[in-house]
């Protein structure tokens, strides 16, 4: 059993220390309540004293649990769950000692910790796809056996490891390995349900929201000049060609700089902000595909001009890749590198380098 606890420790040590995401968008995110259950298999092994003619012949047993929860931040929840984790079996080892069973039930407290999501860090938001996390917490055990023993103590620490795959309907599988106190665990496959505003949907309303028509106002009586369904007295791009995709302030939605599109310093690797971004270009991109885009990257003037032009190029493919990556055909877009040739602030100041390090979007059909 000490084994099987250190196994969970180190697990946990590992993935604690792997690499996270930032929490970019937390405004963005909607609490979440769910409620759930599992069953599986569960490991006990009660303590017996020296001395005592007495030994565990049967450790595994079938255990069972039922959980809630609330997600209240993009990584982080609360959960409050309750487990019937079987019975070990008791034996005598002399004479004049009974043998009997030992009962566990378990009730705890726990926050869990959303380190991973293979589909990238909105779907972690939306607790959807294929996640892992952590969890850790505290608890009180209960036990109940024909034997007469005494517990040393009511409250434990618990710690566990799982995985999560969610999908859009709140609905969500889940896997994890639990030890509670030093002498029993859980191995078990659950359901759970989220529901709530926003469960599973993932959508944060961000830079590049489409217009629903049937939220539009009636435009039959308000003047649309570019015809563009939005009227001019909201339109900030009243002259946007006629077809082309806008926002719901009538501009173009690809056309000019994409806020939020950023990366590592100095290298080519997006950052997880940016890649919220470009998912819902993807998006779009993929609702629109006649539409024809050109990635342009720059950089500010600091360093070589070489390098800044070569690492403008690298940004450049790595978007497009990345686009890709979601779907989107590798004809709807191409790739364009400025260097530090075209500032639109200053480089003499800090804002203003930081505008110039950019990537724009601009619809070439």
């Amino acid at each position: 059993m000490k084994v099987k606890i250190s196994l969970v420790a180190a697990l946990i040590s590992t993935v604690l220390g792997a690499p996270v995401m930032a929490d970019e968008h937390a405004s963005e995110f909607h609490k979440k309540l769910y409620l759930g259950g599992g069953a599986g298999k569960s490991n006990l092994s009660p303590e017996i004293e020296d001395g005592v003619e007495l030994e565990v012949t049967e450790e595994e047993s079938d255990g069972s649990k039922l959980f809630i929860g609330w997600d209240f931040s993009p990584r982080w929840a609360v959960e409050f769950g309750a487990a019937d984790l079987g019975e070990a079996e008791i034996n005598s080892t002399g004479t004049g000692t009974e043998s009997g069973t030992m009962e566990y039930e378990v009730m705890d407290l726990s926050f869990l910790y959303h380190f991973f999501n293979l589909g990238g860090y909105d779907n972690l938001v939306a607790r959807r796809g294929l996640g892992a996390f952590v969890k850790g917490g505290i608890g009180t055990m209960d036990n109940e056996s024909n034997l007469d023993f005494t517990r040393k103590n009511d409250a434990h620490l618990m710690g566990g490891v799982g995985v999560e795959y969610g999908t859009k309907m709140g609905l969500a599988l889940r896997g994890e390995i639990e030890a509670f106190d030093k002498d029993a665990m859980l191995a078990s496959v659950g359901l759970l349900w989220r529901f709530g505003k926003g469960a599973g949907s993932g959508d944060h309303g961000g830079l590049f929201s489409k217009m629903d028509p049937s939220k539009m106002m009636d435009t039959a009586s308000a003047d649309d000049g570019d015809a563009d369904g939005v009227p001019d007295s909201l339109d900030d791009c009243p002259d946007s060609p006629e077809g082309a995709a806008v926002t719901a302030t009538g501009c173009e939605i690809f056309g000019g700089v994409l806020d939020g599109v950023l990366f590592q310093s100095g290298s080519d690797v997006l950052t997880d902000s940016a890649q919220v971004v470009l998912n819902d270009a993807a998006d779009l991109l993929l609702q629109h595909p006649d539409t024809t885009v050109e990635v342009q990257a720059h950089t500010d003037s600091q360093g070589d001009s070489d390098y800044n032009l070569d690492l403008s190029k690298k940004r450049a493919l790595a978007t497009v890749r990345y686009l890709m990556l979601r779907g989107v055909p590798s004809e709807q877009l191409l790739a364009r590198a400025f260097g530090e040739s075209k500032p639109i602030e200053s480089n003499d100041t800090k804002e203003g380098r930081q505008a110039n390090r950019r990537v724009e979007f601009h619809m070439t059909k």
